[in-house]
Protein backbone atom coordinates (compact mmCIF):
# COMPACT_ATOMS: atom_id res chain seq x y z
CA UNK A 1 0.00 0.00 0.00
CA UNK A 2 1.93 2.89 -1.50
CA UNK A 3 0.89 6.49 0.08
CA UNK A 4 1.68 9.79 -1.52
CA UNK A 5 1.35 13.39 0.14
CA UNK A 6 0.91 15.50 -2.62
CA UNK A 7 1.35 19.51 -1.25
CA UNK A 8 -0.21 22.27 -3.30
CA UNK A 9 1.01 25.61 -3.22
CA UNK A 10 -0.19 28.87 -5.65
CA UNK A 11 3.33 29.15 -7.73
CA UNK A 12 3.09 33.08 -7.44
CA UNK A 13 3.38 32.96 -3.57
CA UNK A 14 7.01 32.30 -3.26
CA UNK A 15 6.27 32.06 0.75
CA UNK A 16 3.75 29.78 0.69
CA UNK A 17 5.40 27.33 -1.83
CA UNK A 18 8.66 27.44 0.35
CA UNK A 19 6.27 26.41 3.56
CA UNK A 20 4.73 23.72 1.67
CA UNK A 21 7.89 22.54 0.79
CA UNK A 22 9.69 22.54 3.86
CA UNK A 23 6.48 21.06 5.34
CA UNK A 24 6.40 18.00 2.89
CA UNK A 25 9.90 17.45 4.04
CA UNK A 26 9.05 17.25 7.45
CA UNK A 27 6.44 15.02 7.59
CA UNK A 28 8.45 12.80 5.21
CA UNK A 29 11.27 12.59 7.90
CA UNK A 30 8.45 11.64 10.31
CA UNK A 31 6.55 9.21 8.24
CA UNK A 32 9.02 5.99 7.17
CA UNK A 33 7.79 5.27 3.67
CA UNK A 34 5.91 7.94 2.42
CA UNK A 35 5.85 9.79 -0.51
CA UNK A 36 5.88 13.15 -0.84
CA UNK A 37 5.41 15.78 -4.00
CA UNK A 38 5.00 19.28 -4.42
CA UNK A 39 2.64 20.69 -7.28
CA UNK A 40 1.02 24.10 -8.18
CA UNK A 41 -2.59 25.32 -8.84
CA UNK A 42 -2.40 24.13 -11.99
CA UNK A 43 -1.91 20.45 -11.39
CA UNK A 44 -5.01 18.40 -12.75
CA UNK A 45 -5.49 16.80 -9.41
CA UNK A 46 -6.67 20.48 -7.56
CA UNK A 47 -9.66 20.57 -9.32
CA UNK A 48 -10.31 16.93 -9.93
CA UNK A 49 -10.50 15.74 -6.37
CA UNK A 50 -10.97 19.78 -4.59
CA UNK A 51 -14.55 21.21 -3.98
CA UNK A 52 -12.40 24.46 -3.19
CA UNK A 53 -9.25 24.42 -5.61
CA UNK A 54 -8.65 27.76 -5.44
CA UNK A 55 -7.82 27.88 -1.29
CA UNK A 56 -4.27 27.05 -1.02
CA UNK A 57 -1.89 25.98 0.31
CA UNK A 58 -3.61 21.97 0.49
CA UNK A 59 -2.48 18.67 1.17
CA UNK A 60 -3.56 15.60 -0.76
CA UNK A 61 -3.16 12.29 0.59
CA UNK A 62 -3.49 9.31 -2.22
CA UNK A 63 -3.02 5.30 -1.61
CA UNK A 64 -1.96 3.60 -4.51
CA UNK A 65 -2.32 6.37 -7.02
CA UNK A 66 -5.92 6.70 -5.77
CA UNK A 67 -7.31 10.10 -4.14
CA UNK A 68 -8.21 9.30 -0.38
CA UNK A 69 -8.17 12.61 1.45
CA UNK A 70 -6.92 16.03 1.74
CA UNK A 71 -7.11 19.67 3.51
CA UNK A 72 -7.14 22.95 2.72
CA UNK A 73 -5.67 24.47 5.23
CA UNK A 74 -1.85 26.50 6.46
CA UNK A 75 -1.25 23.71 9.34
CA UNK A 76 1.86 23.96 11.58
CA UNK A 77 3.84 21.28 10.58
CA UNK A 78 2.97 19.33 13.67
CA UNK A 79 -0.43 19.28 13.08
CA UNK A 80 0.19 18.66 9.39
CA UNK A 81 2.48 15.16 10.71
CA UNK A 82 -0.40 14.24 12.97
CA UNK A 83 -2.79 15.06 10.06
CA UNK A 84 -1.02 12.49 7.75
CA UNK A 85 -0.43 9.76 10.47
CA UNK A 86 -4.15 9.70 11.38
CA UNK A 87 -5.12 8.93 7.27
CA UNK A 88 -1.94 7.02 6.27
CA UNK A 89 -3.15 4.49 9.23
Amino acid sequence: MAHKLVGFAHSSNSLNTEYIKKQLLAIANNIEGLATEFANENDSRLTMYNLKPGRLPCLMLFKNDTHKTHINAKLSNEKAIEWTKTHVG
